[in-house]
Parts: structure tokens; C-alpha cells; sequence
């Protein structure tokens, strides 16, 4: 019996090192990423929360896609951009009446910054960066709503963050990115409103941030490269009263928890 159990040790101790082996030649046998492009493409879905003040809260999920690239290489100058589309349906209440909308995200976004790396421990990367984006939200209020207002909201901000990642396997990492949003200048155009027509709105701006922690698994197809990620993520955005004509704008906060699917061709 003893005999038997040491020999499927060894077995699965052979198996465990065939396994470990296969993986590293998959993977040039190295902790290091050696591909310094990365573009990509894939689905994001979230769950967002509206609440503005007074009461008035809503809560749906959207739907969308997000493409871009990032350069990301050792002791190197690290540049990014990327874009998102979204839209899904928010239903929810206030003091008066059940309300429902049609919400749009649309964002565009240009990074630059310099990647550390280390050569040794897993390859551990850092990317700091600052850069220049722009993003639209688009929450158009639809029946049962009493009034079908449109409330359109753009600004263009700069953000501030980082990329890290680190090798749990040579084909396996794990990251921690980080970024806050820092609004130079907003605006919201309030339209099919029957009783003011259309108007603009201006508010205090306030940091906004967002939370990503990306999980990649990389492999090859047809000696080509890959990397798939499920990146989640928590985000929130914030925008202040302020005293506007013919009425203000009240305190409006979006809470999202969502993830990104990516699929990135490495080169």
C-alpha cells in the first residue's frame, strides 16, 4: 500500500513538473513581458447607482465596449489611449414620481508617463502617467417620467494614475491601477424641458476616481501572441452644487461597479 502511494506521488510530482515546463516554453521560459503594444478591444458591463440631491435616486446597468493600446515597455517611455461607449436603461424614483432614462457614457482618453520594471522579481511594473481626456454623459428621461428632459453633460479633464502589474506565473499577472480624474471644465445642456427650453448648467467640479484590478492570462495562436483580461473595477464620479438660472444644479453622484473583458494582440 505504502509502495502504491509513493509511486502516485511521484507520478503527480511528474506531472507537476511536465506542467511547469510546458507553460514556461509557452512562454519563452521567462517572468518578463517582452511585448511593448498592447491593443485591445472587448465588452465592459456595469452596474451604476444615480443619486442627486433631494431624493432623486436611480440605478440600472449599461452595456458597451471599450478599444485602445497601451505601450508599456522596461525603463521606457509609456504612452496610452483608449475609448469607451455605453448606454442602458435607469429606473428609479424621487419625491414625486417613478422615473426612467436612457443613459449614455462616451469617453476618450490620450496617457503618457514612463514604466519601471523590475528585471528580476516577476517583472513588477509601475507606469505613472498624466494625460488629457474628454467625456460625455447623456441621461435622457423617457415614460413614465412626468417630464422627458434631456440632460447632457460633457468636460474635458486630465488624469492622473498609474499601471502596475506583477507575474504570478509566466503566463498568469495580476495589477493595481489607479486614476483620478481632475475636471478643467464642465457643462450640462438641459433641453426638451416645456417650461424653460433649453438652458446650460455649470457645476463645482470634484475628483473623480476610478479602481481596476486586471487579471491577464497570455498564450499563442498561430504564432501570434494574446493577452485575455477580466479587469474589475469600481469608479465614481461626483459633481457639486452650484447656483445656476433659472434653477440650480443639485449634487449629483454615479457609483459603478462593472468589469472589462479584454482581448489585447501583443507585439
Amino acid at each position: 500500500m505504502k509502495n502504491r502511494h509513493r509511486f502516485a506521488h511521484r507520478r503527480f510530482t511528474l506531472f507537476l513538473w511536465i506542467l511547469l515546463l510546458s507553460t514556461q516554453n509557452a512562454f519563452g521560459g521567462c517572468w518578463q513581458k517582452t511585448y511593448s503594444t498592447d491593443p485591445f478591444i472587448g465588452p465592459e458591463i456595469y452596474y451604476m447607482k444615480r443619486e442627486k440631491e433631494g431624493g432623486s435616486q436611480q440605478t440600472g446597468v449599461l452595456y458597451g465596449v471599450r478599444a485602445g493600446y497601451d505601450r508599456v515597455q522596461r525603463s521606457s517611455c509609456y504612452w496610452g489611449i483608449d475609448g469607451l461607449w455605453a448606454q442602458g436603461p435607469l429606473e428609479g424614483k424621487n419625491t414625486y414620481a417613478c422615473l426612467k432614462s436612457e443613459f449614455t457614457d462616451a469617453n476618450v482618453e490620450a496617457r503618457v508617463g514612463y514604466t519601471f520594471q523590475s528585471k528580476n522579481w516577476r517583472c513588477a511594473s509601475f507606469s505613472p502617467y498624466t494625460g488629457l481626456g474628454y467625456f460625455w454623459e447623456k441621461n435622457h428621461y423617457v415614460h413614465p417620467s412626468p417630464l422627458h428632459v434631456h440632460f447632457d453633460n460633457t468636460f474635458s479633464y486630465i488624469p492622473i494614475g498609474f499601471l502596475s502589474q506583477v507575474f504570478l506565473t509566466p503566463q498568469c499577472s495580476i495589477g493595481l491601477n489607479l486614476k483620478f480624474r481632475y475636471i478643467l471644465e464642465g457643462e450640462q445642456k438641459v433641453t426638451h424641458d416645456s417650461n424653460y427650453g433649453a438652458l446650460k448648467q455649470h457645476y463645482d467640479e470634484k475628483l473623480q476616481y476610478r479602481i481596476e484590478l486586471p487579471l491577464t492570462y497570455f498564450f499563442c495562436w498561430r504564432c501570434h501572441s494574446f493577452g485575455c483580461s477580466i479587469v474589475p473595477f469600481y469608479e465614481v464620479r461626483e459633481y457639486g452644487h452650484r447656483a445656476n438660472f433659472p434653477f440650480d444644479f443639485l449634487e449629483t453622484k454615479l457609483t459603478l461597479y462593472g468589469a472589462t473583458l479584454k482581448l489585447a494582440y501583443l507585439f
